[in-house]
């Protein structure tokens, strides 16, 4: 009789640790639901808020482009809107040889030099965007238009870049331009010398590079 009474205890206490199980198991699927509705949830705010913000870039694009009528200025608007971002550091850390960490936007600098005729003088230079590497540095130029001759002038600005920032030059130097729209020459001659052609699509930055494009190191 004792013998049955400490199997019907020891049978009680399987049981109640059966139960036990079961309801922790039952307790954990309804934790399990609530949280995958609230993932739900919160994927969809964010999925909304980003169309929003996405709107809100566009319209505020579609807004500069009108005020400057097309034309192919530098407007500082348009230059923070599409580099300020770090897509463009992403799409530039995907070619080989490149690694850029910091992005600075509107940089200008006076550094000295000297005219035909000897006389020492201090020349500006100004860089719409540039991406920082230990080993690498990207001068990027805003326009909203690409043009054969805006292309010549970068590459100019290019050549005169390791002057003004003594503090780069033992850096390899590589040319970027962004622009919404771009001329077929302007296109050819920026590509014969390899820079870097990048389009603003607000608030994403694409490159617009033939198929293939290997980056060229400005000497």
């Amino acid at each position: 009789m004792a013998e049955q009474n400490k199997l019907d205890k020891v049978n009680a206490t399987l049981d109640r640790f059966a139960k036990l199980i079961e309801e922790n198991a039952e307790q954990l699927r309804k934790d399990k639901e609530e949280f995958n509705r609230r993932l739900a949830e919160d994927k969809a705010e964010f999925d909304r808020q980003l169309a929003k913000d996405r709107a809100e870039w566009k319209k505020r694009f579609d807004s500069i482009c009108d005020q400057v009528g097309g034309q192919g200025n530098n407007i500082g608007e348009i230059t923070e809107a599409i580099t300020v971002s770090d897509n463009i550091l992403d799409l530039l850390n995907k070619f080989t040889d490149i690694h850029v960490e910091h992005f600075y936007f509107n940089i200008r600098k006076k550094y000295p030099a000297k005219t035909a005729e000897g006389i020492a003088i201090r020349k500006h230079h100004e860089v719409d965007g540039l991406a920082d590497g230990d080993e690498v540095v990207v001068v990027i130029e805003a326009k909203t238009v690409l043009t054969e001759g805006r292309v010549r002038r970068f590459l100019d600005k290019l050549a005169r870049f390791k002057i003004a920032y003594p503090d780069r030059a033992d850096k390899d130097l590589y040319g970027a331009m962004t622009f919404i729209r771009i001329d077929d020459s302007a296109y050819r001659l920026a590509e014969r010398y390899g820079l870097f052609l990048i389009k603003a699509s607000p608030p994403d930055v694409e490159l617009a590079n033939a198929k293939g494009f290997k980056p060229i190191k400005i000497v």
